[in-house]
C-alpha cells in the first residue's frame, strides 16, 4: 500500500501539476470504490483544485468551492498523471481532466489525474462543501504524522508504552501514529533490531530509542529516495530501498542471516532470525 513516503511525494506532485488548474471533464470507469452522494462529474466539473493535502494513509483534493475529494488507496491505488490521449487502463476507477496553461488552452496541453486500483480495495470519499469528516473510517481518529512526529524521544516512549501493544501493531495503529503500513512498519522494526511481536513495555530503555531513531531515520531517507525515483507520470510505488520487506531468502544486509516471511495476522511480515530475536517462547 502507499504509505507516508509515497503520499508526502505524491502530495508535492499533484499539488505541483494541478493546484489553480480547472476540471474540464470527468470520467468514472469504475464506480465501485466511489463513496459519494452525488455523481462526480455534478460536483467537480469546472471546479479549481486549490490544494492537495496529506493525513496519514489519505490524500484530500481541495477545490474552490470547499468541495474535497478524499482518497485512501489501501492496498494497491495508484496515482498517474498523464496526457489526457493516454489510453486508459482497465484497472482506473475515474480521471479527472485539467486544462493545461491558461482556460483557453489547446486539449494537447491538457492532462489527466487518473486514480486506479487493481484490487478495488481503496476508497474514493466526495465530502460536500461544510460537510465533516467524522464519517471518513478511521480519517478522524488519526495520530500526529508519523514522518514529522512532533515527539521527543521521551514523549514517544511514554505514549507508545502506554499502548500496551505488540510493536508491530502499535506502529500500524494509525491511532498511535499516521501512515504506517506492513512494508515500512518491518523497515522500522529491522533497523531497530526488534522483533514485530515483542510487546511495547518489554523495551528497555535503549531498546526504545533505537526504535524512536530508527521511525525518524527509515522514513526520512525512504523520503529521498521516493522523491529522486518516482517518475513524473507517477504510477507506480518505490520499493527497492528497502532492506527486509519482500527479501525472502536473501541475506540480511546487516549480519548475513536468510531472511524468512511469516504471518502477523492476516498480514505477511519479514525478519532477519538473528537481528531481530523472537520473545520467550516463539519460534520467530
Amino acid at each position: 500500500m502507499p504509505e507516508w513516503p509515497d503520499l508526502h511525494v505524491l502530495r508535492g506532485r499533484l499539488a505541483d501539476a494541478f493546484v489553480g488548474k480547472h476540471v474540464t471533464a470527468v470520467r468514472v470507469h469504475d464506480p465501485l470504490v466511489l463513496r459519494a452522494t452525488r455523481p462526480l462529474p455534478e460536483a467537480l466539473k469546472g471546479r479549481e483544485l486549490r490544494d492537495v493535502v496529506h493525513r496519514g494513509r489519505f490524500l484530500t483534493f481541495v477545490f474552490d468551492d470547499n468541495t474535497r475529494l478524499v482518497i485512501n488507496p489501501m492496498l494497491s491505488g495508484l496515482f498517474d498523471i498523464v496526457p489526457t490521449e493516454t489510453k486508459i487502463r482497465a484497472t482506473t476507477a475515474f480521471a479527472l481532466t485539467f486544462d493545461g496553461i491558461g482556460s483557453s488552452a489547446p486539449l494537447k496541453d491538457a492532462r489527466d489525474l487518473r486514480y486506479r486500483d487493481d484490487t478495488r480495495m481503496g476508497k474514493v470519499y466526495l465530502v460536500e462543501p461544510g460537510a465533516s469528516t467524522a464519517d471518513l473510517p478511521g480519517f478522524d481518529r488519526q495520530g500526529p504524522e508519523a514522518g514529522t512526529l512532533p515527539w521527543n524521544a521521551d514523549e514517544f516512549g511514554r505514549r507508545a508504552k502506554a499502548t500496551r501493544r505488540e510493536l508491530r501493531n502499535m506502529l500500524m495503529s494509525g491511532d498511535f501514529i499516521a501512515g504506517i503500513g506492513n512494508a515500512y512498519a518491518d523497515e522500522i522494526l529491522w533497523q531497530a533490531k526488534l522483533h514485530p511481536k515483542r510487546r511495547v513495555t518489554t523495551l528497555d530503555e535503549g531498546e526504545m530509542d533505537r526504535l524512536y531513531a530508527a521511525l525518524r531515520e527509515t522514513l526520512a531517507r525512504a523520503v529521498e529516495i521516493v522523491e529522486h525515483d518516482l517518475p513524473p507520470e507517477l504510477g507506480t510505488k518505490i520499493r527497492t530501498h528497502m532492506k527486509i520487506r519482500g527479501k525472502v531468502g536473501d541475506p540480511c544486509a546487516r549480519c548475513g542471516t536468510k531472511i524468512v516471511r511469516t504471518r502477523h495476522g492476516l498480514d505477511e511480515m519479514f525478519v532477519c532470525p538473528k537481528c531481530q530475536p523472537p520473545p520467550k517462547g516463539q519460534l520467530r
